[in-house]
C-alpha cells in the first residue's frame, strides 16, 4: 500500500487536503471492498455528490499511486497551455475585436477569422472549440452582458439583488424549496447492496411566521407531483396523519396560501 499521507505544501489550501483525503477514504472502500464495484462507486457518488462518471475518473487517477497528492485540484497555471502564446493574442484580440461588441457575427464568423489571421502569422489554426473555450477565462460574464447588449436589464440580472421577502399576515406569501437529504436507500439482494438514490425534501414555509406548514418526502426528483403533495400536505388537518405516526405533538399550523414562491436553485 502506497503512502496516502503525504505532508500538505503551501500551494494547497487545508480544505483541498482535508477534501483530498476524504475521497481517498471512500477510493480506498471501492478498491479495497469484496462486494459489487458498481454498488460500492454508486454509493461513493452518492456520499461525495458526485456523478458515477466523476468517482470513475478519479479512480483512474487514484488507482495507481493511490496518494492523496493526485486527487488534489489542479492549480493555476499548473497546467501547461498548449497553444503558442502568438496563437492566444491572436484569439483574445480577434475576440475582442470582432465577438465583443453589439450586433457581433456569429462565432463561427469570428474563428474563421482567428483561423485566417493564425495561417497568415504562419501560425497553426486554431479550432472553433478551442477559441470558445478561451471566452469564460478573457471576459467576465459582466462585461459580455455590457459590450455585447444594449439592453441594462441583463447586466442587471448577473448582479445580486438585496433585500427581503415580506409579509404582513400568516399565509400572505409562503416559500416553497426543495434539497437532496443526507439519506441514502440501499436494496440488499443476495448479500450485495444495490444504491437505489437519495431522497429528496420538499417544504412549505410561512414568511410571517417562519413556520413550516407541510413536507413533502420523496425519492422523486422535484416536480410537480412533489410540490402539489406538499401543498396538500400544508392545507389539510393533520390530528390523523400525526396520530397514526404516534406523534403526541399539536401541529395547527395549515391553511391556503395567498402568494406562493418557489425557490430555484
Amino acid at each position: 500500500m502506497h503512502n496516502r499521507k503525504a505532508a500538505p505544501g503551501t500551494s494547497h489550501s487545508d480544505e483541498a487536503w482535508s477534501a483530498a483525503r476524504r475521497l481517498a477514504r471512500e477510493l480506498d472502500t471501492i478498491l479495497d471492498g469484496s462486494g459489487p464495484r458498481r454498488a460500492a462507486i454508486n454509493r461513493a457518488a452518492a456520499e461525495l455528490r458526485l456523478s458515477t462518471r466523476q468517482v470513475y475518473n478519479l479512480l483512474a487517477r487514484y488507482r495507481n499511486d493511490r496518494t492523496v497528492t493526485s486527487l488534489l485540484p489542479q492549480l493555476d497555471g499548473s497546467r501547461k497551455k498548449r497553444l503558442d502564446q502568438g496563437i492566444e493574442a491572436i484569439i483574445a484580440t480577434t475576440l475582442r475585436e470582432q465577438w465583443l461588441v453589439l450586433e457581433a457575427p456569429p462565432l463561427a464568423a469570428v474563428v474563421a477569422e482567428i483561423r485566417a489571421r493564425c495561417e497568415e502569422a504562419g501560425l497553426a489554426a486554431p479550432s472553433y472549440l478551442t477559441a470558445a473555450r478561451r471566452i469564460p477565462g478573457l471576459f467576465s460574464p459582466e462585461e459580455i452582458a455590457r459590450k455585447r447588449s444594449a439592453n441594462p436589464k441583463h447586466l442587471q440580472r448577473l448582479k445580486p439583488r438585496p433585500g427581503y421577502i415580506h409579509a404582513a399576515r400568516p399565509l400572505d406569501v409562503c416559500q416553497i424549496d426543495h434539497t437532496p437529504t443526507d439519506i441514502n436507500f440501499v436494496e440488499v439482494v443476495d448479500g450485495g447492496g444495490t444504491f437505489i438514490g437519495r431522497a429528496y425534501l420538499t417544504i412549505v414555509t410561512d414568511v410571517a411566521t417562519r413556520c413550516i406548514l407541510g413536507f413533502c418526502l420523496t425519492l422523486e426528483k422535484p416536480s410537480a407531483l412533489s410540490v402539489a403533495l406538499c401543498l396538500a400536505h400544508a392545507m389539510c388537518p393533520r390530528e390523523a396523519w400525526l396520530a397514526a405516526r404516534g406523534i403526541e405533538h399539536g401541529w395547527p399550523m395549515l391553511g391556503s396560501e395567498q402568494e406562493l414562491l418557489e425557490i430555484i436553485r
